[in-house]
């Protein structure tokens, strides 16, 4: 089964090239997505209550498999520098391959029990890729073809597109799986090709150049990771992920820092956000992808793992110190940012730094809840992106102030964006309870760096609430109540509506089955790895709460929207309503233009006096974090 699930999206995108964009291209990109849907779905039932390890079985030629994959992908890299004359990714692919051809010798004489794990993290993973990446790629149907319409410049290469998207969706089910490392570093190096050629996708300046930084801070990690394997295999003689966490801290220490590395740069923690702000240029659907279901949930994925080795260590609290950081100074600048993306990406990323902390402490509460940050996350970050790409093409900006209104103009998306903006931050939605539960395993801890924990983790859930606030409230306004409804929806493809709509249904669903997902899924991952937890008594009025809420929101906006005559009235300025005209009489009598804007800070939070200083200290807690261990 684990076999079926990696190789089918790898031959199912090897089958999409053929077809040119049409009916049958369409007809198989949706088979394929239903295929590949139903496996993880199989899979997820298929192990039952216990989640045990699996065995060591091996992939065909597997040892063969992994150095060819690994040196190919290596001569890509080189080839994509030197025709692009980059040398940073050129130097860093060649160390790369160097390690690589060095280490063989070496990591190959080990030998693995247990090659893969099937435990609830893995299976939440693999829900996640099958069904939110599913949707994302079916989305990408309808929004490609109206991405073309309009940016007619750029070469149609959606052959292409769909096939690496389903190639990025078979390495990760191999990555989330692995136990053996390094089939885990053979996959994580796909993720890496395939993000570097979907960020790169529109062939223009811009994407090259950010498709360039993401493969140069990526094969940056890449090589922590291959010399944390060679470092493993040579001085603990194993390769298995679960052994990591017996290990000694003097045996374990150095290749478990590199390996954290490599896991703060996939999940573009400071230092290596930039890699994923710049990575917004790609088109939308590859933007969901990165964020909800592969790429950044890869590096969180294996934080998570390597939390028993880093768990009490000093290690540990300066991954949770990264992270804590990343958490706050993101949220920060994400209230000064206008486009609609970079907020996304700025959020994200301070979303993952949450879970980035509750891998370095490692507790069993903190586990439990960066579990569920994973879920809740990649569903309702999943619907705004989507969302986003959307009324983008509808409205012909990314800029969140060309949103207002959109409850108006397109009723029908402001409506699903809604509910992903509520599954972010409004209580008790299911990212609110994983934030309260961090802040409770904190405050019952006693470690010298909980004090300053809580302080970010206050400071950067109030700016939370600020700048998803402000964009709810966008949504929701407009100074013309007489635009007729669904003026911009017109064009919405089917493809785009469906994915929508079923993603939202999917946040309903996993918000409203949050205490069977514990029970079922979440608590025997913990009982698997000998960390028991015990929920919450008011788990189910907790669900009950949110299955209120869930509902009772997007109702609201609902009998808003179709009663608008009553629900709207026109903006109210210089003592008098405006009519039609939208007109009001501003300082000296001068006719003035309804507007309505919100505030950004950007003197206060802007990215370009925030991001220098986050660079800064987290570059100096890395060198912290590897020159402790080597020392």
């Amino acid at each position: 089964m684990i076999q079926l699930l990696i190789f089918a999206p790898f031959l199912l995108g090897l089958l999409l090239l053929i077809p040119k964009p049409g009916l049958l291209a369409s007809a198989l990109v949706v088979g394929s997505v239903l295929l590949q849907a139903g496996l993880a779905i199989a899979f997820a039932v298929g192990p039952g209550s216990g989640f045990l390890p699996v065995g060591s079985f091996e992939l065909p030629f597997q040892e063969y498999l992994i150095l060819a994959v690994e040196l190919l992908l290596v001569v890509y890299f080189v080839i994509a520098a030197v025709r692009s004359r980059r040398l940073l990714p050129l130097v860093l692919a060649l160390v790369q391959g160097a390690i690589t051809i060095a280490g063989e010798g070496i990591t190959s004489k080990v030998e693995v029990a247990t090659s893969w794990t099937v435990d609830g993290l893995a299976v939440l993973m693999v829900l996640v890729i099958g069904i939110v990446g599913g949707l994302i790629v079916l989305y990408s149907l309808g929004y490609m073809r109206r991405f073309h319409e309009e940016h007619s410049r750029t070469p149609d290469r959606r052959s292409m597109f769909t096939a690496v998207f389903m190639i990025f969706l078979g390495a990760m089910y191999g990555l989330v799986l692995a136990n053996d490392l390094r089939l885990m570093l053979l996959f994580w190096e796909i993720t890496t090709w395939a993000s570097f050629v979907l960020i790169g996708y529109s062939k223009d300046k811009v994407s090259e150049k950010s498709a360039f930084l993401a493969l140069s801070l990526n094969l940056v990690g890449g090589i922590a990771f291959a010399i944390g394997n060679l470092l493993l295999a040579s001085t603990a003689g194993t390769l298995e992920l679960s052994a990591l966490g017996g290990l000694g801290a003097g045996v374990a220490a150095i290749p478990v820092a590199c390996i954290a590395l490599a896991g703060l740069v996939k999940s573009a923690q400071l230092p290596f956000t930039p890699w994923l702000l710049g990575a917004m240029v790609a088109p939308t659907p590859v933007s969901a992808l990165l964020h909800s279901s592969t790429m950044v949930k890869a590096g969180v994925f294996l934080l998570l793992r390597l939390s028993p080795a880093l768990a009490g260590r000093l290690t540990g609290d300066l991954v949770a110190l990264v992270g804590i950081l990343t958490f706050l100074l993101c949220a920060f600048m994400a209230v000064a940012q206008r486009n609609s993306k970079r907020v996304l990406a700025l959020s994200t990323v301070s979303n993952l730094g949450l879970i980035v902390v509750c891998a370095g402490i490692g507790t069993p509460q903190l586990l439990w809840a960066g579990f569920f940050l994973i879920l809740f996350h990649a569903v309702a970050k999943a619907l705004l992106f989507l969302g986003v790409g959307t009324a983008s093409l509808g409205t012909g900006s990314l800029d969140i102030e060309e949103m207002g209104g959109l409850i108006v103009t397109m009723p029908r998306l402001a409506l699903l964006m809604f509910i992903g903006i509520a599954g972010m931050f409004v209580a008790p939605f299911g990212m609110l309870i994983s934030k309260w539960t961090v802040m409770e395993a904190f405050i019952a801890g006693n470690s010298p760096i909980n004090p300053v924990i809580l302080a970010c983790l206050a400071w950067g859930s109030a700016t939370t609430v600020l700048f998803w606030t402000k964009w709810m409230g966008t949504l929701i306004r407009t100074a013309d109540p007489a635009a007729p409804t669904g003026l911009l929806e017109a064009g919405t493809s089917r493809s785009e509506g469906i994915a929508e709509g079923l993603l939202a249904f999917i946040a309903i669903v996993s918000f409203a089955a949050f205490p069977l997902a514990s029970s079922w899924i979440a608590e025997p991952w913990l009982r698997t790895a000998a960390l028991p937890f015990a929920p919450a008594a008011g788990n189910v009025a907790l669900a009950l709460a949110m299955v209120s809420l869930t509902v009772l929101l997007p109702a609201l906006l609902v009998v808003v929207s179709r009663s608008r005559t009553k629900a709207l009235s026109t903006a109210y300025m210089s003592g008098r309503s405006n009519g039609p005209g939208l007109l009001f009489k501003g300082s000296a009598g001068a006719e003035k233009a309804v507007a309505l804007r919100s505030v950004q800070l950007e003197g206060l939070f802007g990215e370009g006096k925030l991001l220098p200083i986050g660079i800064a200290l987290g570059t100096l807690l890395s060198i912290i974090m590897l020159g402790t261990v080597i020392v």
